[in-house]
């Protein structure tokens, strides 16, 4: 429990001492975030610096991994070894993802084929240490029992990690809403992770939410800076790993159900306009039609916030 006090506390000061720094140096350097112009009137946050991120992601992984080792020695570092490789790939792809915003002063970075093929190598290199590590590619489907995928499984691995990943990115659209999600999720995973005696996730999701309440003085409405694609992908990635690791994927469907939520808002209005040339919402993802019915980015986030709470609390107590 101490190593997890001082885990937490690592990541934290870490984040809550440098940010600052970081803020100051992306000002300088005019690297700025572009804000999307259509939608809700945010031209205000336009100069807000971005990959903020790229310091908490930092800050979570020297903290994780010297939690790990001063826990259980090397072995620690070795069984962190899956979620942390696909926390920083996906942490680098974002990186150069909001790299390339800047630099091209425009709101999309990647192209779609070039993201999604670093996407899918990453998945692959999860998978390659997975077996390397001798982990089972067994899949635990709800009220159907333990399937064995085989090669398969890499299929399974590259839809979840991409899936998620993506739908925590597309959920980071107001001012600390994916920060307090994410701490949120986070804590449920590391309650369960106690409960099955897992100290590895333990620490690594510690960790980050000590690097997530940190930032989140920075990142709270009217914020000093946004995480961008570096943290918020990582976050996803993080989560759909561990999720895996603990043998209850699936879990993510209902504990995420915030991000599910968001996705399913684009893939509906995406198709409404598609087929029938109308906008089944005011706006996609949805948290921006919120704002379109005047709410205000707190209100919003402490709703949000609040769902997320009462699911994980409800989840926790269905699976004791």
């Amino acid at each position: 429990m101490t190593e997890n006090l001082w885990t937490f506390a690592r990541s934290f000061i870490v984040t809550v001492i440098f940010m600052p720094a970081l803020i100051n140096f992306l000002r300088h350097s005019k690297e700025q975030a572009v804000i999307r112009k259509l939608g809700p009137d945010h031209q205000a946050k336009a100069g807000t610096p971005s990959m903020g991120g790229a310091l908490f992601v930092l800050a979570a992984v020297i903290s994780a991994i010297v939690g790990g080792v001063a826990s259980e020695g090397w072995h620690g570092f070795m069984l962190q070894l899956m979620p942390l490789l696909a926390f920083v790939a996906f942490a680098v792809i974002g990186g150069v993802d909001d790299a390339l915003k800047i630099l091209k002063h425009a709101d999309d970075g990647f192209r779609f084929k070039p993201k999604l093929l670093a996407q899918t190598l990453s998945a692959l290199v999860v998978m390659i240490v997975m077996w390397f590590m001798n982990v089972p590619f067994v899949l635990n489907v709800p009220f159907v029992g333990h399937i064995y995928l085989g090669g398969f499984y890499f299929i399974f691995m590259w839809f979840w990690l991409v899936g998620w990943s993506n739908a925590t990115n597309l959920t980071d659209g107001l001012d600390g809403l994916l920060t307090g999600i994410s701490i949120i999720v986070y804590g449920t995973y590391t309650w369960i992770a106690m409960a099955m005696h897992n100290q590895s996730i333990v620490i690594f999701n510690i960790a980050i939410i000590g690097a997530l309440v940190g930032f989140l003085i920075y990142n709270k409405p009217k914020a000093k800076i946004f995480m961008g694609d570096t943290g918020s992908l990582a976050l996803g990635a993080g989560l759909a790993i561990e999720s895996i690791l603990l043998g209850i994927p699936f879990s993510l469907v209902w504990f995420g159900i915030i991000f599910v939520i968001e996705t399913l808002s684009v893939i509906i209005q995406t198709i409404g306009y598609h087929f029938w040339k109308k906008r089944i919402f005011p706006m996609a993802p949805i948290h921006h039609s919120f704002e379109k019915f005047g709410w205000r980015e707190w209100q919003i986030d402490i709703l949000f916030w609040v769902v997320s709470l009462l699911v994980s609390i409800v989840g926790i107590l269905y699976m004791s």
